[in-house]
């Protein structure tokens, strides 16, 4: 399911609150935006069902795999024109429409790609930032602490 799309079935788990802290901290470790991000990782890879990376991988390897097979056929058929025995048939006409199907569809998982990797380049550099700001809040609470503590032995 891609990220940002509503899920269509909700079920209510509970969790001891130890349980809970190491699932928000795992999923955190893990640039995932919530522990029920976590749980689905956890189910389909103890299922042995692709994430949605991995089937996007699959998808751009089958689609290699039919570019290479089509660029071949381009290949013999631009040596055939080139020789001047280049004919315009069904055949031709056929493969030439698989190849632009090929192609937009290999643009459309290209664009896909980008999406999905500028979408993760900003849900990182949001959890570093998020990261960063509260380590400085507890920076500038430790040291009031500490300015506190040594005021009282002066006055």
């Amino acid at each position: 399911m891609p990220k940002g799309v509503l899920k269509d079935s909700v079920y209510p788990m509970r969790f001891e609150a130890d349980e809970l802290a190491l699932l928000r901290n795992l999923s955190k470790q893990l640039g995932l935006r919530s522990v029920a991000s976590l749980i689905r990782l956890f189910i389909r890879n103890g299922m042995g069902l692709p994430t949605l990376e991995q089937a996007k991988n699959n998808q751009f390897d089958d689609l290699a795999r039919q570019l290479r097979v089509t660029a071949s056929n381009l290949n013999q058929m631009t040596r055939a024109a080139n020789a001047g025995k280049f004919r315009l048939n069904k055949r031709t006409e056929d493969t030439l429409e698989e190849m632009k199907t090929l192609l937009a569809a290999s643009q459309r998982l290209l664009n896909d790609y980008q999406d999905t990797a500028n979408l993760r380049s900003l849900v990182r550099a949001a959890a570093h930032f998020q990261t960063r700001r509260e380590s400085l809040k507890s920076e500038a609470g430790v040291q009031k602490e500490t300015r506190g503590v040594g005021d009282d032995q002066f006055r």
